[in-house]
């Protein structure tokens, strides 16, 4: 998708800076959306990030990162409804050149779109990772939410194959399931509670790969359905607090 430009104005960055808010209608909905908000970055220094409408969804926001030229470095297409539903993050995109090389626009992208989700509260985010981005997403208390049957199967056979002998437990218990779910393809009830065994096994899996020095040896071949409850944020809300001020956002759960 090509990145688009407008008008932007660049605001001076002074210390820690208060979040402040504007309301958006559309088709009866009110959203919140944050006004354009000074940033720190360690290796490009004062940038900005900012939301607007998006042109090709009724109900469908974008967030961009930019600098004083009006460059957009990355962004992200986020869908906001009535409050207590989910809110969908479509996808995350970085410059290529801007990718795995400590600039964390993904991070900054991430924390904005949880600020949305808070203030407009939905009861939670849901996206559909590609493969290369489920640890990333994982980074920021995503779960595993799967409720597809073919792609449940492609992520248990992703842990069966993994050649790592401390995660042999994983792998007998992806296994098990494998055979109790294709047993079971006919049976709602039951594959309905697999789905969430299923789940629980990802989540374990993931956790016990990110605490590895090889994450790379863990990798999924498949994309996943997760989401990141109001739950989760409220559980890991000193997590959260530091990072919005390591990037001078005064904003807090």
């Amino acid at each position: 998708m090509k990145i688009s430009n407008q008008n932007y104005i660049q605001p001076t960055f002074k210390g820690l800076n208060r979040v402040e808010w504007k309301n958006v209608s559309y088709f009866g909905n009110n959203v919140k959306l944050f006004k354009t908000i000074p940033v720190k970055n360690e290796i490009l220094g004062n940038l900005s990030v900012g939301i607007r409408k998006y042109i090709d969804g009724g109900n469908r926001f974008i967030i961009e990162i930019k600098n004083a030229l009006n460059k957009v470095f990355g962004q992200e297409i986020i869908s906001i409804d009535s409050p207590q539903k989910p809110m969908y993050g479509f996808y995350i995109e970085v410059l290529p050149e801007y990718r795995k090389k400590s600039f964390r626009f993904g991070e900054l992208l991430r924390l904005t779109s949880v600020m949305e989700m808070l203030e407009n509260k939905a009861s939670q985010i849901e996206i559909k990772s590609k493969d290369s981005a489920i640890y990333f997403h994982a980074k920021y208390k995503f779960t595993p939410f799967e409720k597809n049957t073919d792609d449940s199967i492609r992520i248990l056979k992703n842990i069966m194959n993994d050649p790592t002998k401390s995660f042999s437990d994983l792998k007998a218990k992806a296994k098990t399931t494998l055979q109790t779910l294709e047993n079971n393809l006919h049976n709602i009830p039951v594959r309905q509670q697999l789905h969430l065994d299923i789940n629980d096994l990802a989540e374990e899996y993931i956790q016990r790969a990110l605490k590895t020095s090889n994450i790379d040896a863990h990798s999924f071949n498949t994309s996943m359905y997760m989401r990141l409850t109001r739950e989760n944020i409220e559980k890991n809300k000193d997590f959260y607090n530091k990072l919005w001020a390591k990037y001078g956002i005064d904003y807090k759960i």
